[in-house]
């Protein structure tokens, strides 16, 4: 078992299964409050009727004692039946009587008052559950008809996003009412049997803190949702390429266009290569940079490296596979689609910024996400069948094996790009403006990595998902033979011409131009970042700082309650208070107590001018640790001031842990999870944030100066 499911096996029940969890909370919890009011209802019921019979009888009774008291004060008067009967003098009832008459007016408004608080119980429940089991229905109704169609998927998409919000917050308010409603009734009626203490009061007040939170969570999230109705109007993509005018390559639009009459497909209005993506269509608008152009219109996208890795036919494959797209009309259901994905998604962020209501948004958030999951399933349907007829549609023109081989090809040059693109990103002023060429002499010294690692490899999209390569691959029908293999993971030949030299007049100009563009991007993000390094290097001045412990208010403490246990033993042996036995367990017992916390002072005392710890530039160091812990073994840090002050770190993996070297209640080291404890009274002359920062601080210099020698070291 892993350490995940081992994690995951000690949750409850209802937290390790999501359908039990959407049960629970939007279907048993609000079927409980319905439940819980109705009992209101019957309790509030048969309290008013009572009040209502007091209201109308005491005054009554009170009269008739009054007449009594008027003539004879001190006779003996009996109300109640059996053991509930009392018996007190006229004028005495009288008193009593009249506080009551006075009382009861007010006994009934609350009682009137509760009435419609189960009411709302009832109503707020019924309200929330039924919105659940309406989204739940839209939901699983809207994952059905999708699998249909994509036109399907859109329409039943469609409806959904437009009533979800309305759903959510049915749930959310319907939710918010039955709690607020259930928890004031219940306060409320705390009224009739602690109104003499005060405390039913106090917990009145307490249940509307609590109700109010509920309200208040719940309008934050309500307004919150309320930007989910206005349109949604996607953003452009931001695309690092250059456009490619038939101009520049005559050879690549007469491949392109060849291609689509092939295929009866349509041609892109506009072709753009980069060095960083890899090859997509798209009818969504793109903000095209470093030139700062935005592209309408059916755009394609193409990779320069793998323009000069793959041959002829493997790029076919891949672009017919694109085009493709545009045929089936992939890319208008893509750019439609995305406004109700995103939709769905602003709808349950804004839930989850809610503050103050995380209780109260539980149904929502999850009959949200449950929407989504329906969505997410029929969405992965539709994506996997659309990659595999692409995938066909692709090795019209090149061949099924020539398809394979390009799958492969692409997965395994991955790699091989990313790790040039990356050295050329970290050594901008050591790299060629030629970043194509230097990934092709990469490629041709060192190969390519092994196919079978890559075989459950994503190609990269930026707006869909494609099935792993193993399962394109097999829904070819192309078998994995040396053949195949060898094609797909050559080496590049350098006296052969690639694809991207037959199809531009000037390949190598334009790849500087690309490579120009990205090295001036690194540069100014390495400067950037440098200047970054430099001052939190700087930052740290100091050879060493040297924190103390704040135990001076401790000394005194203890010293003073030493004092009084002291003085307690003193009286007690010179005033003789008691029995000889007595007297000297009580003054021993007291003396002995006091001579502790006195030794205790004393132990501090000489503690007072001992460091906690001392920051040097690379490393903390401290007495009751026997090695110092450097800067940059530390993964994570945590300064805690609640109940008592201490400093976690928590180290890298492999990095040497230290061993207590004093005993110290409040200093450990916890091996299996790596953390270092060193506690405290408080720091001296600090307060728990500016230490904090200050450990911060030193924590960025020390990683800051080692990568500052890094970057030097690299340069050299």
């Amino acid at each position: 078992m892993s350490s995940d499911e081992a994690a995951t096996s000690n949750l409850p029940f209802w937290k390790r299964s999501p359908a039990v969890g959407l049960v629970l909370w939007l279907i048993v919890v609000p079927a409980a409050l319905a439940a819980l009011g109705a009992w209101q209802i019957q309790r509030s019921g048969v309290v008013l009727e009572n009040y209502e019979a007091l209201a109308t009888d005491l005054p009554q009774t009170l009269e008739k004692v009054r007449e009594i008291a008027a003539t004879e004060p001190m006779a003996m008067l009996q109300f109640g039946d059996g053991d509930d009967s009392r018996s007190m003098t006229a004028s005495m009832a009288q008193a009593e009587l009249e506080g009551a008459v006075d009382g009861i007016n007010t006994d009934l408004q609350v009682a009137k008052v509760r009435a419609p608080l189960a009411w709302g119980t009832v109503i707020g429940s019924v309200v929330a559950l039924i919105a659940a089991l309406i989204g739940l229905a839209a939901a699983g109704l809207a994952g059905v008809r999708a699998k249909r169609s994509r036109d399907q998927l859109i329409l039943s998409f469609e409806r959904l996003r437009f009533i979800l919000p309305f759903l959510l917050a049915a749930v959310i308010v319907g939710f918010s009412v039955a709690i607020f409603c259930g928890t004031l009734f219940e306060s409320l009626s705390l009224w009739f049997w602690e109104r003499v203490s005060g405390n039913g009061i106090k917990l009145v007040g307490g249940a509307l803190v609590l109700a109010g939170i509920a309200v208040y969570g719940a309008f934050t999230a309500v307004l919150g949702l309320r930007q989910v109705f206005a349109l949604f109007t996607p953003e452009p993509m931001e695309v690092k390429a250059r456009i490619v005018s038939e101009a520049d390559a005559p050879g690549l639009w007469r491949f392109v266009r060849e291609l689509g009459r092939r295929q009866e497909a349509v041609v892109p209005d506009t072709i753009i290569v980069g060095l960083t993506d890899g090859f997509y269509v798209t009818e969504a608008p793109v903000h095209l940079m470093p030139e700062d152009r935005l592209l309408e219109g059916r755009t394609l996208h193409l990779p320069a490296p793998h323009l000069e890795l793959l041959d002829t036919a493997e790029i076919a494959a891949i672009v017919g596979h694109e085009l493709a797209h545009f045929t089936g009309d992939d890319t208008r259901y893509s750019t439609r689609f995305a406004p109700i994905y995103a939709g769905l998604w602003r709808a349950l962020n804004a839930l989850q910024f809610a503050k103050g209501g995380e209780f109260v948004v539980q149904p929502a958030l999850r009959l949200g996400f449950h929407a989504v999951g329906r969505l997410d399933v029929a969405v992965a349907h539709w994506s996997r069948l659309r990659e595999f007829e692409a995938d066909k549609k692709g090795s019209l023109v090149s061949g099924p094996k020539g398809a394979v081989s390009a799958l492969i090809r692409s997965s395994i040059a991955a790699p091989a790009v990313h790790a040039g693109l990356d050295n050329a990103f970290q050594r901008p002023e050591a790299s060629g403006a030629n970043l194509v060429a230097e990934i092709a002499e990469l490629v041709r010294r060192e190969g390519l990595s092994d196919p079978a690692e890559h075989l459950e490899d994503r190609q990269p999209h930026p707006t869909d998902s494609h099935p792993p390569t193993s399962q394109r691959i097999a829904a070819l029908g192309v078998t994995l033979d040396e053949a195949v293999l060898a094609h797909a993971t050559r080496r590049p030949e350098a006296d052969q011409a690639s694809f991207g030299q037959k199809g531009f007049r000037d390949w190598t100009a334009f790849c500087t131009s690309l490579g120009t563009d990205f090295l001036g991007e690194a540069q100014q993000f390495q400067t950037q970042y440098r200047q970054e390094l430099e001052d939190a290097a700087a930052s740290v001045v100091e050879d060493e700082v040297v924190i103390y412990d704040n135990i001076k208010a401790m000394i005194w403490m203890m010293a003073i309650v030493a004092v009084i246990f002291l003085a307690i033993a003193l009286f007690v042996f010179v005033d003789q208070l008691g029995v000889g036995t007595a007297r000297l367990i009580i003054g021993g017992f007291a003396a002995l107590i006091g001579l502790g916390f006195a030794f205790y002072a004393y132990s501090l005392s000489r503690r007072i001018e001992t460091p906690l710890m001392v920051l040097t530039r690379d490393t903390l160091v401290s007495p009751r640790l026997d090695a110092p812990i450097a800067w940059t073994d530390i993964a994570t840090y945590g300064v805690y001031a609640s109940q008592r002050f201490a400093l976690v770190l928590t180290l890298h993996e492999h990095a040497p842990l230290p061993k207590t070297k004093r005993w110290s209640v409040y200093t450990k080291v916890q091996r299996r999870k790596r953390d270092v404890t060193l506690g405290a009274m408080g720091i001296r002359g600090m307060k728990p944030d500016d230490f904090h920062e200050l450990i911060g601080r030193y924590l960025q210099a020390a990683y800051a100066r080692r990568e500052l020698e890094a970057k030097a070291s690299r340069a050299a």
